[in-house]
Order: C-alpha cells, then structure tokens, then sequence
C-alpha cells in the first residue's frame, strides 16, 4: 500500500511539473475561482526557456471522461497534500537554464486553485509519503519564509522538493533552490519578456507553450560549434541566431485546433528560416517516398496500389506542414470543424503514431550514435593526454618478462579517463585474468560500453585496429626494442588525421574489456567483423580525435588506406 501510495504522490508531482492529457476527468466547477487567466505570470523570470500553460479547470470540468477516479484524487489530495487537486484552475510549468556549475536545468510550477489554501494543512501530510521533509530549523538559514514543505523523494527530479504558497489560491512547487529564489524575489513588475511572450500566445487555448531562445543562444551556438555538420546541412547553424521564440496553442476541449509559430528576429531572418524548413521537407518528403518508389516498381498491383496511397499520403502530409510567413513569423495551423472532431481525431491519431513511431525510433537511434561517438572521442583525448606523458601511445597490451601480454591498452589508460582509483587496484604485473585482475572485470566504465552494443556483459566494441604499418602493433620484441611502450604520433608519416586509431567493431568481435586482444587486420578483407554495426555505419576515430562514419556498402580500399599509418598514399576523398 506505501508503495502505492508513493507511486501515486511521484505521479501527482510530476503531473504538477508536466503537461496532464487532453482531459482527466468530469467535475463540477467550484463557483469562488479566482478569474486570473493565466497562472503566476508575475512569477516567470527573464531568464526563462521553457513555458508550458494549462487552463486545468477546462480539463478537470470536461465531460468526456468520466470514468476516471475522481473521489479517490479528491480523497488523496486532501489527506496528503491539505487541497483537493480537483479544484486545481491552472498550472504554468517554468523551465530555466542551470545553475553555474550544474548540468541540469531547474523547474518549478505556479498552481491555481479555485480553494482556499491553509498553510497549517498545506502539504501537512506529506511525511508519510516522503523519505523526508525538512524541519524549521534545516530551512532558517536557506528559506525562513518558507509557508510550505521541503522533502526528498525518490525518482522525482532533483534532490529535493519545495513546496511554497504565495497566497490563499496559488502556490509554487519544484526544485528546492529554483523554487526559494523565485520566491524571496517576488513578484515582478512589471511582468517579464517570457510572460508577455505567453500571456499574448495563450489566447483562450486550453494548452500553451513557448520557447525563449535568448537565455540559452549562446549554449545552443557553443554546442554547434563542437558538432561536424556537413556542408549541406551548414545553414542549421543559423537557426539559433535567427530564431527569438517558437510558440505553440492547442484547443483540446471545445474545439480542435493547434497554432505552431516561430518568431524570427527580423524578416530577413523569417525567410531564411522558411528556406531551410521547406528544404528539409523537400528532403522528408524524398526519404518518405523512397519505400513507394519501389512498391511502384512492383509487378504485383497490390504493392503498386500500396505505392500509390503512399505518395498520395506523404505528398498531403508535407504540403500541409509547411508553414506560412506572416512578417517575422512563420505560422503552420490547424483548425478543426466541432462537428467532425471525434472521426477527424481518430484518423490522425491513426496516422501519427504510423509517423511517430520510426521518428521515435530514429531520434532514439540518433542519440545512441553521440553517444558512442562521445565514447570515441573520450578514449581518443585519453591516449592523446598519454601520448602527452610519455611521448608514446599507450602498447596494444603490456608484456611480461616472457613476452606474454597481460592487461589491454584500455586498462593502462584508465588514469587519463578519470579511473586512477580503478587503475590502482590492478597488478600490473599479472595477466587480465589472474585471480586478482578478473575480479575488476566488472567495474567496466561505461566509455568502453557502446549504447546499441548486443555483446555479452563487459565486453567491448571499441578497439584498436592491430597490424604492420597500422596505429598498434603488435607487441614483439622487435618492436618493443623499437617502441618501448607504443607507436609515436611522428611515426604518422601519413598524418594523424589521415589514420585510424580506434574503430567499433561489430558486436561479434567484442572482446573483454581488460583482455589484451583487439581487431587483427586482414588488409586483403579490410571490412572483416566492421560491417555490422548496430549504427548502419561504421564509427572510426582518426588519430587526430575527430570521428569519421563510414557507410558498410564502402568500398575496401579507402579503409585499406586509412587504417595504414604510413602507407604513402592520399586517401580518396
């Protein structure tokens, strides 16, 4: 029963900090609610990014769903939380950027309510929910006009919890220190940019959000900077810079209709805006129909009727999200006739969860890849800052007396990854999987773990591609007298950039992680145990720490030469 109960509070405070669905529940409206429009608009700060508004009482009073446990919420919230949720009006949902020194953004909501709230039961009986609340006296230094509670709990967002009445009808709730601030600065007057952004958006929608860019222009143009974007696609660079704020309205409960607007910062930049969306639709539209092409090549009349609606469909679909300039603005609307809703909703949400279901995917798939590719690049700066120490790259494995090798490359950069402790613990002078070393098996960092990897548990798709003329060699005697510890970045005589230095191989070739084994190289089949990947592409990282991604279908010999370090030859750009 607790853990339901947590579930339930975990489920309400999220709520409170999300968008609720398009209707909850029937309830009679209260008759003492206050007529503000829009929830704390005096509370948003400039510094605001994010600005999600809800007309909660028109959800929370809409007769379509009636089955909902309405007695049991009325119940919950006055036992626990001192009001009853049903008679919350409206919720405008806050997003700011971090704090200096953190990496994650604060939030916090402003809550209407129609009741009248009392501070000695607000949130009164939240300890028996929570795993802790905070006492007086833990606050008199940090927020001694707190009216309201500070508690943890766990799988909410951030470390703790505030909830803070400004007046008898509104209260904010969020993250402890997002929330303190907002309330020891007070109202603001007049009201913000981001406010008046919103307050001229929201209209009579149900729903209304907005995103102000200015706060946070200059990350989104830092983060760009780092990114290889290919020529084609260089004008995304811009969008930053031309975009002041996107807004969106939707009307759920009277009506059906949805308003998407993006204000650039000038005309100018409203047409270069409109350029680039209308390409990249173009573009959807060519890979949406690559699959009906192919239908319509068909002999069977069923794959070429297929093919057809196909066309039909995403030609409609594309057209119609494109959207209209109006000055500054670029507008895309829907409006929907009361009397067809119902069908009409039907029918698109058949489609767009035929639509949105790949693009989930793909999204998904997208942020797997940067994130290998970051795992890349990490373990590339780790063997530039080891080249930096001891003039060298790190050996393809140590070796002992007898030449036998003993721990991977992997283990002996650890200290340049941030692992000194878990380097430490290993003997050096022992094989991977002496009796001491194969316990530290498990303790894997997670760079060496390839998000989309199927291979067995610490095991890794990141190795060295290991050869004559190649980055690592493998360690002889020969080339022990040569390189003491491994090939030197002048060694290169083809360039560092020119050179591969780590590959993610295909998860049948992933090894254990501490094990001194890495990809053998067969020049005469370069793509062996490379054309896998999880990815659809094959992820090396040159030399020179930058990450190349190479379609499977490539022909062998740009690889053949890019995996040479000093072979002479140009690679065939």
């Amino acid at each position: 029963m607790q853990s339901l109960r947590h579930a339930i509070l975990v489920g309400f405070l999220s709520a409170l900090m999300a968008v609720p669905p398009s209707a909850l529940v029937a309830q009679e409206q209260a008759a003492s609610a206050p007529k503000t429009k829009i929830a704390g608009l005096s509370f948003i700060p400039e510094n605001a990014v994010g600005i999600i508004q809800v007309q909660a009482d028109r959800i929370l009073t809409s007769p379509y769903i009636w089955a909902y446990p309405v007695e049991v919420v009325e119940a919950y919230g006055k036992k626990y939380f001192g009001f009853n949720p049903m008679k919350i009006t409206g919720i405008t949902l806050v997003m700011t950027p971090p704090f200096e020194g953190e990496e994650e953004p604060e939030g916090y909501a402003i809550v209407q309510t129609s009741e009248t709230l009392n501070e000695e039961t607000f949130f009164a009986g939240i300890g028996s929910l929570v795993d802790y609340v905070a006492t007086r006296d833990d606050l008199d230094d940090f927020f001694p006009t707190l009216k309201g509670k500070v508690f943890a709990v766990e799988d909410f967002p951030g470390e703790m919890c505030c909830a803070h009445l400004l007046d008898e009808h509104t209260f904010l709730i969020g993250m402890q220190a997002i929330v303190a601030d907002i309330a020891e600065a007070g109202p603001n007057a007049p009201i913000t940019t981001p406010a008046k952004l919103l307050a001229e958006n929201t209209q009579d929608a149900d729903l209304s959000a907005i995103l102000n860019m200015a706060p946070v222009r200059d990350l989104i143009n830092q983060s760009l900077e780092k990114e290889e974007i290919p020529a084609e696609f260089a004008e995304v660079r811009q969008i930053p810079n031309d975009t002041e704020s996107i807004s969106v309205r939707i009307n759920l409960i009277e009506s059906s209709a949805a308003a998407l607007k993006l204000n650039a910062v000038d005309e100018a930049a409203a047409k270069r805006l409109e350029t680039l969306i209308n390409s990249a639709l173009d573009k959807g539209k060519q890979l949406a129909n690559q699959a009906a092409e192919m239908d319509l090549q068909s002999e069977n009349p069923l794959q070429v009727a297929m093919g057809k609606y196909q066309v039909r469909t995403n030609t409609q679909m594309f057209e119609n999200l494109k959207p209209t300039r109006e000055g500054k603005s670029l507008v895309l609307k829907h409006e929907q006739d009361p009397n067809t809703v119902v069908g009409t909703n039907v029918m698109i949400m058949g489609v767009m969860v035929g639509l949105l279901l790949p693009a989930v995917q793909q999204a998904r798939a997208a942020a797997r890849r940067v994130q290998s590719t970051n795992n890349m690049k990490q373990i590339g700066l780790a063997m530039h800052n080891y080249h930096d120490t001891v003039q060298a790259l790190p050996a393809q494995a140590s070796t002992g007396k007898d030449g036998k090798k003993l721990l991977s490359w992997r283990v002996h950069i650890l200290p340049f990854l941030e692992q000194q402790e878990l380097y430490e613990q290993f003997h050096l002078d022992e094989p991977w999987d002496s009796e001491h070393n194969k316990q530290l098996i498990q303790f894997m960092p997670d760079t060496f773990k390839d998000p989309v990897s199927t291979a067995p548990e610490y095991h890794t798709t990141y190795l060295v591609p290991l050869g004559k003329n190649m980055a690592f060699e493998q360690p002889t005697p020969e080339t022990k007298e040569k390189w003491p510890t491994g090939v030197r970045f002048r060694d290169f005589s083809d360039g560092i950039s020119n050179t591969a230095l780590l590959l993610n191989v295909n998860d049948d070739a992933a090894v254990i992680w501490t094990k001194p084994d890495d990809l053998e190289i067969d020049l005469t089949k370069p793509w062996n145990h490379l054309d896998k990947s999880m990815h659809l592409e094959l992820q090396v990282l040159r030399a020179d720490g930058s990450i190349l991604a190479l379609p499977t279908e490539m022909s062998g010999e740009f690889l053949q030469l890019l995996l040479q370090r000093n072979d002479g030859k140009p690679l065939p750009w």
